[in-house]
């Protein structure tokens, strides 16, 4: 089925392709401008026309080229081509400041704590950075970047958001579990994380502005993750994982997970796949996952060598780049969903409410893009169709 749809796409191709060619109006004389090629080259990078058939069309119009000749011509048409509008000029992918390194280098890897706990009452603040420029400290109302030796925030990976939350400065010290230092009114000062994230392996920073107070470098802060919205994310995550599995069940083995991005209100997932889902496909899709669901199968994860994670079965994603140790997250007894994954997810399926798709999409020449919604969101989701049923109905 795949290679006649590949089959059909390249014979419209082509046809558009040669039909635009026969549009030249091509003749012994404009042949000899070098203008021509640059209207064939045009052609080959817009459609793909491959250049055989273009010579061949020639040829049949009788023009003859030497092969070398040709090639030649052709060549410098693209490079010319080229120059004229960047073709085939990817932009670097940009590195991170070298900053990054020399921080990391002068106060080490600092440790995620995120998986057992959302706060952690005595995270030290070992760096500062107001843009790129290291201070010591952060005023009333400044933004800027804080290093922490321990935190409990994610820092974006993998398609998943990056935790937010707050940064408390307690009066008396430290501060408790249940923030009771922060009850008693002995806030020092209070900042607001907007945004965490891993410039360079190792290092996990925290994008925050300070609402009241000051915040220094060796400061204690009590790190408080919003939970709400890291629960949210969870579920999302979690989702994406039997959504993956749901698909290789309904659509075939040829199906493999092409990126996503999961937030606490946000889960897209893209696959590889030939052609637009059917109602039937992706009503079959929902009922396996909230089947699952409400299976209520817990949900295991284990670090473990790469090498015995890959012969148990886990899913490694295809360009990850993966460390000699690996998280493997397993759903029930992993033979639904065992996948490589160093996210947040649910304790147990039940978690994560209900399941609802969308939408279906293309977004490239065999990959389709999923968005779904769960637990409250798909509730919302419910409440805005009956709404819609209602008044359709007077």
């Amino acid at each position: 089925k795949m290679v006649r749809i590949e089959e059909e796409r390249f014979g419209n191709t082509v046809s558009v392709g040669l039909g635009k060619l026969n549009d030249l109006g091509i003749t012994a004389e404009t042949a000899k401008d070098e203008a021509l090629f640059l209207a064939i080259g045009k052609l080959y990078d817009t459609f793909g026309t491959p250049r055989d058939l273009i010579r061949v069309y020639l040829e049949e119009k009788g023009l003859e080229f030497e092969e070398e000749d040709f090639n030649e011509r052709f060549d410098n048409a693209l490079q010319e081509l080229q120059k004229q509008g960047d073709v085939g000029h990817t932009t670097r992918k940009s590195q991170p400041s070298p900053i990054y390194a020399e921080l990391l280098e002068k106060v080490g890897a600092n440790q995620f704590h995120g998986y057992d706990v959302t706060q952690l009452p005595d995270a030290k603040v070992v760096a500062i950075l107001d843009g790129e420029k290291p201070v010591d400290e952060l005023s009333a109302g400044a933004q800027g970047s804080v290093v922490l030796d321990n935190t409990p925030f994610y820092a974006e990976s993998g398609g998943q958001v990056g935790d937010t939350g707050v940064l408390v400065k307690t009066m008396f010290g430290k501060g408790d579990e249940k923030g009771g230092m922060m009850k008693m009114g002995g806030v020092a000062s209070k900042a607001t994380v907007s945004d965490t994230y891993s410039p360079v392996q190792g290092l996990i920073i925290h994008k925050v502005t300070v609402q009241s107070g000051s915040l220094k470098v060796g400061d204690e802060v009590v790190a408080t993750v919003d939970v709400e919205k890291r629960d949210a994310t969870r579920r999302n995550h979690t989702a994406t994982h039997l959504v993956h599995a749901a698909l290789r069940e309904v659509l075939g083995t040829h199906v493999k997970q092409a990126g996503s991005v999961v937030g606490p209100s946000v889960l897209r997932f893209d696959f590889t796949h030939y052609q637009p889902m059917t109602a039937a496909e992706i009503a079959e899709v929902e009922d396996l996952v909230n089947r699952h669901i409400l299976k209520n199968d817990p949900v295991n994860t284990n670090v473990m060598a790469i090498e015995d994670a890959m012969a148990g079965g886990a899913m490694a994603l295809f360009g990850e780049k993966y460390g000699s140790a690996v998280r493997v997250l397993s759903v029930g007894d992993g033979v639904f969903s065992k996948e490589l994954c160093g996210g947040t997810h649910v304790r147990a399926t039940g978690d994560i409410g209900t399941f609802k798709i969308t939408g279906d999409e293309a977004i490239a020449s065999g990959v389709r893009r999923i968005r779904a919604v769960t637990g409250f969101d798909a509730f919302s989701r419910f409440r805005d169709d009956e709404n819609l049923i209602d008044a359709s109905l007077g």
